[in-house]
């Protein structure tokens, strides 16, 4: 009967051990997984292009922009200045270049730096600059290159097939207002999804303390069932002596 009730007791408890040890590993791996996984913090610059502007004239999307922050990663003030008047420049030679070809009226360099700045509040000094990059890209690739191409038909806002003796093409700076809107709507969308994987991360790091807990205590009955195993080994040695 001792023989008996002690291979029952070893069998047991081994079986303990291994479920045991395999919680605690399984339970320890997704609690490290939950600390190691970190947010995307890097804000995506959209590709914005002429033909979504041209499709976008028959709607009327205002975003809603939140208050200019103080960006602590600024660089240099006067430097910062210097940098941002190099892209204005080019930026506006682009869209005089544009509605010389277009027969519009050029660009006030001045106004447009303080539309440019005041719109875009809700970004940070470097963001800013980011945005001024894509702005050139678009302005170039989509408005100033076929222009000076004479590929003018894709720039119409009419139908190429108009009678119109005046075509009426884009007009840059409402192409310029309707850049930003959009511009800043993707980048609110990309700061509300760094918030969103922040809160999920929070939440699955509050619940990896509760699993480390748990492996903590799933190691401690690994432990347990060890030492019974051991004795229960001990014992029969000592039947067999």
């Amino acid at each position: 009967m001792g023989i008996k009730f002690f291979r029952i007791v070893g069998g047991f408890s081994y079986i303990l051990a291994a479920l045991a040890l395999s919680i605690a590993i399984i339970a320890a791996l997704a609690s490290g997984s939950a600390w190691l996984t970190g947010v995307d913090d890097d804000i995506s610059t959209p590709d914005i292009v002429v033909q979504e502007y041209k499709e976008s004239l028959s709607h009327n999307n205002e975003p809603d922009h939140a208050p200019r922050h103080e960006d602590t990663t600024a660089t240099d003030t006067s430097q910062w200045q210097d940098t941002t008047q190099i892209r204005i420049d080019k930026l506006c030679a682009l869209i005089d270049e544009y509605a010389i070809n277009t027969s519009q009226n050029g660009v006030n360099r001045d106004g447009l730096s303080n539309w440019l700045y005041q719109t875009t509040e809700s970004l940070g000094d470097d963001q800013y600059l980011v945005f001024l990059d894509a702005l050139i890209v678009s302005v170039e690739s989509g408005l100033t290159a076929p222009a000076r191409n004479k590929d003018l038909t894709a720039l119409m806002l009419d139908s190429p097939n108009t009678n119109s003796a005046q075509p009426a093409y884009i007009s840059w700076d409402k192409y310029l207002e309707w850049f930003t809107g959009t511009y800043l709507e993707h980048h609110q969308e990309e700061l509300q999804r760094i918030a969103h994987e922040r809160s999920q991360q929070m939440q699955e790091r509050s619940g990896a303390i509760a699993t480390l807990i748990a492996a903590g205590m799933a190691f401690a009955v690994f432990v347990f069932a060890t030492v019974i195993l051991l004795l229960v080994r001990i014992e029969a040695n000592t039947r067999q002596e």
